[in-house]
């Protein structure tokens, strides 16, 4: 049976007392100022662990979910470990970072598990939507390099990480990269996505100055409208980068974890899911 409590990260409802995991998977991805970021990924963060702490709950373990964003690109030719010193870049990344600090000041007060993950897709996800709708037209824009690369992960598999992670005994602050051992260009992606529709999109590559730009009349666009971009010159420092890869060699050896998707599997579910519901 499932009881859902109405709340927010400054104002926790009445929790019960025996609880005993806590997911804490709250976070913004696209804010309209650097300043927001921290307001819900530090500041909503800390408010949660300190409340927690004040109520005198004990839970078995908490699991913060944060972001490969956290520890920054890969440099040197060779995957992020999450032993490797973070090196974020974007305001995003820097919150992120500073949400696992607040729940490192609690490792003491009970037993945390640290997930990073990177780009997360799967049915119900909206970022993605429209890129996947250009796919179906045939069409296929790509960025900068060629090579990018970036580990991805289906939503099913992070599921299965978290619930993973849940029956863990690491000692408390641990830190598990998790998502696709197989790192992917997004050229490959879609192409991949395109075989699912049944299409060979085009690609179309644009020059990373030419993004920059209309990420800068975006951002000015939103500031009229104040609404959030998914496009910024934030999104162009990591697009600049020549890779976002992760070690996922911990995950594997500690929790036992390894994806059961393929990226065709996963993108064929994900893409079902859009076409029954009549957003593609």
């Amino acid at each position: 049976e499932i009881h859902c409590l109405e709340g927010d990260l400054e104002s926790l409802p009445s929790l019960p007392e025996d609880v005993d995991i806590i997911f804490h998977l709250a976070g913004s991805t696209k804010a309209r100022k650097p300043a927001d970021y921290y307001t819900v990924n530090q500041g909503g963060s800390a408010s949660l662990f300190q409340t927690l702490a004040d109520r005198g709950l004990r839970p078995r373990r908490l699991i913060l979910l944060s972001s490969l964003a956290a520890a920054g690109p890969s440099r040197s030719g060779r995957p992020v470990r999450e032993s490797d010193p973070p090196q974020p870049l974007t305001p995003y990344g820097h919150s992120k970072l500073a949400g696992e600090l607040e729940a490192l000041k609690y490792k003491d007060h009970f037993p945390l598990t640290i997930i990073r993950v990177g780009p997360v897709f799967g049915p119900r996800d909206r970022d993605f939507i429209t890129l996947f709708r250009m796919i179906r037209m045939g069409i296929m824009p790509t960025f900068g390099s060629a090579g990018h690369q970036v580990s991805l992960c289906y939503v099913k598999d992070l599921v299965k990480a978290l619930k993973k992670s849940m029956l863990d005994d690491s000692p408390s602050g641990e830190i598990f990269n998790i998502g696709d051992p197989r790192p992917y260009s997004w050229d490959e992606f879609g192409r991949t996505a395109g075989a699912v529709l049944g299409k060979s999109p085009r690609m179309i590559r644009f020059p990373l100055p030419v993004v920059a730009l209309v990420a800068l009349l975006s951002e000015a666009a939103c500031k009229i409208t104040r609404q959030t971009s998914i496009l910024d010159r934030n999104k162009i420092r990591e697009m600049r980068q020549d890779a976002w890869v992760a070690d996922m060699g911990k995950a594997r050896e500690r929790l036992g974890f390894s994806p059961e998707y393929t990226l065709e599997e996963a993108l064929r579910e994900t893409l079902r899911w859009y076409l029954d519901n009549h957003l593609l």
